[in-house]
């Protein structure tokens, strides 16, 4: 099972094609790599003609035991770093949206509780 990672700009954010709001989503995509993720990136495209590919902020990874601890920092500081922010999670047909670090790990350690279900009862 995968999950959908989305973030979801603040309102006081720069805009979401600016040089400032793609370095804070390609800083994210960069650590979630770093640390060993497998990521799948949502939806980039480029801005115009010869320019290097918009990073959308959306990402699929799969769903498991070590996901939580693996996000939690990264994704939890671009949440910190301008009020507003928000990530929403999507398992399946389930979408949640959380705004901390911590909202981010029990949301991920429901997902991993209905992940652990559907599977037993497949």
């Amino acid at each position: 099972m995968e999950l959908q990672i989305s973030m979801i700009p603040s309102p006081e954010d720069p805009p979401w094609m600016s040089d400032a709001y793609q370095s804070d989503l390609r800083m994210v995509g960069l650590t979630l790599r770093a640390d060993g993720l497998e990521i799948r990136e949502v939806g980039g495209r480029s801005a115009r003609e010869g320019c290097a590919a918009c990073i959308s902020g959306e990402w699929r990874v799969a769903l498991d035991a070590a996901i939580g601890p693996i996000l939690k920092a990264p994704v939890g500081s671009w949440l910190q770093a301008r009020r507003g922010r928000t990530v929403r999670l999507k398992i399946g047909e389930i979408e949640a949206d959380v705004r901390t670090a911590d909202e981010l790990a029990s949301v991920i350690k429901l997902a991993k509780g209905y992940q652990d279900v559907a599977e037993s009862e497949s």
